[in-house]
């Protein structure tokens, strides 16, 4: 069907001179029953083609692109400069994950596109999406591709094609890495024991990541085997078949989120960087892995990640909650080592290329309880993985409160950033929230709320949403909750890992160009949080619902500005447990546990309580 839509494409331009590229493995076949049915020039952009210095080239008529998924076409538009310019594209993905919006080209500023003629974009059999163009004078190949990448992010903030995949600035094409990513290359255990993280393709983490992750699956363990020297995945049949170099595509992940597991029998496969290239992809999208301990030649998966693998007990996976647990730990690992912008960071801790400073985050905690400023600050010291400062907003009362200033100098005393304001009683909280954000000096803003609990990953785990998802705005989902005066803990089954309107207050992040353009929080006695969510919606911006096993909202049986009766909270879906039973995500400690009400259980224990 591609074929006859871009020959059509190309009798419409009535191109004389068309150029075929194409990227990815298996892409090549398309793309040459294109070139022999229009004459067209054949260029594998994937292995380099297309020569040098594309800006001098002569136009062309016609420039097709044939690329197998998203992350090949995201990957090729670094190389688009090779290409010559051209009036007429077609550029056709074979298949991608099923999206929640059709990818929609992001057009570039500066009247580049001033003679635009027409567009289309044309869903594909297999899930797979066609985008064709016709311009007055030739563009440039790499403006065209770098508005089709960002479609397929969602036209959300961040590059909208991979950065740079190593320290030596390795590529999935270059020889050094073919020659250690090829067949037979696992045999060269010297060569394989000198690897490192450094030396693995990143994961385009704004491709392969944890969006789309299902909490409930079938009982079905699929197994990562060895067959001819190559990884197939067999779960029933062949369920995929892996790449020679070891390439994890978002098709390739959503072809597999029913599983329980995916067991990797660590065996021969066509590289050593190959295998744990793969490995890391399936474990940044989410898919619970399990198996025995890696072998050496596994060590560039990183010390955290290769524990994990090495310690993942399948039969625990039975467990819903268990198994979400096991996936986010894997997540969190694969994308800080293996994901673009914690590889970044890695190569530069080690001599590498430098970027930006890691985006400090201002966590605004404004509380009228004298009483809760000690608990509140533990929560914000137990963060971790990220650079964080507080403002600390003491509505209606002062510093010299019995107890604050203590709270306050234990705080400090490990050399945190602290910053303390007074706003009067009668200041509306939505004020009071925007008089923090003016005194605080982060890239990033966090609200955290004063008589929550937050695990120590809350906020990293929300910087790296980000990240992933280029929404403007991120949090949690409102799944935790403990009824203080029931003595239970409940949590609601509420989707995770998608873009929605609603998050929960106590987890908003953004950043100040955001809260800028909005206006900041309403000036509102209550539903400021909501008001935020609205605004930013309204203005164009996207909201994104990461898990919410590092939050538990603390309900009490009066005092909240959320007016619901604990029956709001006893509603279906949920899991219910008598006592204290956060995530093991929390890692709750003892000093913040809250007083037993009723009989209360720990949380690790295996019959805390019972599940409705």
């Amino acid at each position: 069907m591609i074929e006859a839509l871009l020959t059509r494409a190309r009798r419409a331009h009535g191109a004389r001179t068309v150029l075929i590229a194409h990227t990815g493995a298996g892409a090549a076949g398309t793309a040459a029953t294109l070139a022999g049915e229009t004459g067209g020039r054949l260029v594998d952009l994937g292995r380099g083609g297309g020569g040098t210095g594309g800006r001098t080239k002569p136009p062309v008529d016609l420039l097709v692109l044939v690329a197998v998924t998203a992350a090949d076409l995201r990957a090729a538009v670094p190389r688009a400069e090779r290409l010559p310019a051209a009036t007429g594209f077609g550029i056709a993905v074979q298949g991608t994950a099923p999206r929640q919006s059709p990818p929609l080209p992001s057009p570039p500023g500066l009247g580049q596109w001033s003679g635009l003629l027409y567009s289309r974009t044309r869903r594909l059999p297999d899930q797979g999406w066609l985008w064709e163009f016709s311009f007055a004078d030739p563009v440039e190949a790499a403006l065209v591709l770098e508005a089709v990448a960002r479609g397929l992010a969602g036209n959300r903030r961040g590059p909208g094609w991979a950065t740079p995949t190593s320290a030596r600035n390795r590529s999935a094409t270059d020889p050094s890495w073919l020659h250690l990513g090829g067949r037979g290359a696992v045999a060269r255990a010297a060569e394989a024991a000198r690897l490192s993280v450094d030396d693995v393709p990143v994961v385009d983490e704004r491709v392969v990541n944890p969006m789309g992750f299902t909490r409930g699956s079938t009982p079905r363990v699929g197994r990562l085997v060895s067959r001819g020297g190559r990884w197939v995945l067999v779960a029933g049949n062949v369920r995929w078949r892996v790449p020679e170099d070891g390439a994890v595509s978002d098709v390739d992940v959503a072809g597999l989120r029913d599983l329980r597991a995916v067991r990797v029998e660590w065996g021969r496969h066509s590289g050593p960087l190959a295998a744990v290239r793969a490995v890391a992809g399936l474990a940044a999208a989410g898919i619970p892995l399990v198996g025995s301990r890696p072998p050496l030649w596994a060590r560039p998966l990183g010390k955290e990640l290769h524990d994990l693998l090495a310690h993942s007990p399948e039969e625990g996976l039975a467990d819903e909650l268990f198994r979400e647990e096991h996936s986010v730990r894997l997540r969190r690992a694969a994308l800080r080592a293996h994901g673009s912008y914690g590889r970044a960071r890695l190569l530069a801790e080690s001599g590498g290329p430098a970027v930006p400073a890691e985006p400090t985050v201002s966590v605004v905690l404004c509380t009228r309880r004298p009483e809760m400023v000690r608990f509140a600050l533990r929560q914000v010291a137990r963060q971790r993985g990220v650079d964080v400062e507080v403002v600390l907003a003491l509505h209606g009362f002062a510093v010299d409160v019995p107890g604050v200033a203590a709270a306050i100098a234990e705080y400090r005393r490990g050399g945190r950033s602290l910053l303390v304001w007074e706003p009067p009683g009668d200041l509306v909280f939505g004020s009071v929230l925007n008089g923090a954000i003016a005194r605080a000096s982060g890239t990033l803003v966090a609200k955290m709320d004063d008589d929550d609990w937050y695990g120590p990953d809350h906020l990293s785990d929300l910087v790296l949403a980000r990240c992933y998802s280029g929404a403007e705005l991120v949090g949690c989902a409102a799944e935790y909750h403990h009824l203080e005066h029931l003595g239970l803990t409940v949590r609601r089954l509420v989707p995770s890992e998608v873009f929605g309107q609603h998050v929960t207050g106590a987890s908003i992040l953004t950043d100040r160009t955001t809260l800028e353009e909005v206006g900041g929080f309403r000036p509102l006695r209550v539903n400021e949080d909501a008001g935020l969510l609205d605004d930013v919606r309204d203005a164009g911006g996207s909201t994104y619902r990461t898990h919410g096993l590092g939050c538990v909202i603390r309900r009490r049986g009066t005092g909240h500005t959320w007016r619901e009766t604990s029956g709001y909270f006893l509603r279906e879906p949920l899991r219910q447990w008598r006592g204290w039973r956060p995530s093991a995500l929390l890692e709750s400690s003892p000093e913040d546990a809250p007083a037993p009400t009723t009989e209360t259980t720990t949380p690790d224990s295996p019959t805390a309580g019972s599940d409705r």
